[in-house]
């Protein structure tokens, strides 16, 4: 019995059609508002949220966000504005110190 063609890699896809990186490193979490503020300037130096493609990094750049795009000079606008915004550095967002929600009556660990 023929085993069934695998499926395409879409992450491979993807990292081909976007070869030029920009380099995020940041390694507490993003708060909401900095996640969106990113995508944003993405979105606009590449002109749409569909012509760029993040992903994490392994091996060499295995602590940074990686933001692929198209061209050498979206890459380099994206490098430049994650130097100049100061983004790497912002503190991260406070932990939440509120009420906990709970299941039938269990106390919250």
């Amino acid at each position: 019995m023929p085993r069934p063609k695998r499926s395409w890699n879409s992450h491979e896809i993807k990292r081909r059609a976007f070869p030029f990186l920009a380099r995020l490193r940041r390694e507490d979490p993003f708060g909401s508002a900095d996640d969106a503020e990113w995508k944003a300037e993405a979105d606009r130096i590449a002109g749409g949220s569909d012509q760029w493609y993040s992903h994490a990094g392994w091996k060499d750049d295995h602590d940074f966000k990686l933001i692929g795009f198209a061209t050498r000079d979206q890459a380099d606008a994206m490098q430049r504005w994650i130097v100049a915004s100061g983004i790497e550095t912002r503190p991260a967002p406070p932990k939440y110190n509120g009420a906990q929600l709970t299941v039938a009556g269990v106390e919250p660990a």
